[in-house]
């Protein structure tokens, strides 16, 4: 997720919740070390405009795809940037050696999600790896609100971005097990996954056979 998206986001959840007087529910900011990981060939960052996280550690293997020009016309320079549907990519079958979402996933509908996750799995090489950081979001408990916001401090490597994720209640949670289901739906094999230290996150990596 970028920043204009994130923005977009925002305004959006705070426009519907004042015209319905209610609130949004407003998550203290938190800082988020995002350490490097090794990488082999090109990396498929999905959802990559706009902040471009993946793209600003990997910037000689990155090709972010977003399904917003603008987003990635304001993403920093330096990697490959392609407007495309993650649900439906035009790249051709075992492509990439890595791909990545980076708090991009939790602004999909479940129905979309599964289809990017088909679609990743279909892209990535045997052995290839999907690494995913997203928010652990619950289904409403915070009675009068209409949905969540997350301010994130990202630490990286080389520098440091501020940002703000804000979206609406989802129907389900969307939690480690709903996207571990996913994955292995999609015919991956769960890796790794954990909860951030604050546990309103999580780090996930899987592997196509």
């Amino acid at each position: 997720m970028n920043m204009k998206r994130a923005l977009v986001a925002l305004l959006a959840v705070a426009a519907l919740a004042a015209a319905q007087n209610r609130k949004l529910h407003k998550l203290e900011r938190v800082d988020y070390t995002v350490a490097d990981f090794d990488a082999s060939g090109y990396i498929l960052d999905i959802g990559g405009g706009g902040e471009g996280i993946i793209g600003r550690m990997k910037p000689q293997q990155v090709v972010a795809i977003d399904l917003y020009k603008e987003e990635l016309l304001q993403a920093p320079p330096g990697f490959l940037k392609i407007v495309m549907d993650a649900s439906d990519m035009k790249f051709v079958d075992a492509t990439f050696d890595t791909a990545t979402a980076f708090f991009s996933l939790m602004y999909m509908k479940p129905g979309v999600q599964e289809k990017v996750f088909a679609e990743t799995f279909r892209v990535l090489k045997p052995g290839g790896r999907f690494l995913i950081w997203d928010a652990v979001i619950p289904t409403k408990f915070v009675p009068d609100t209409e949905g969540i916001v997350f301010y994130f401090t990202f630490k990286l490597p080389k520098e440091t971005v501020r940002t703000g994720y804000g979206t609406m209640w989802p129907e389900r949670p969307y939690d480690v097990a709903h996207y571990r289901a996913l994955a292995r739906k999609a015919g991956f094999t769960v890796v790794s996954d954990a909860a951030g230290a604050n546990t309103r996150t999580f780090t996930m990596e899987l592997r196509k056979p």
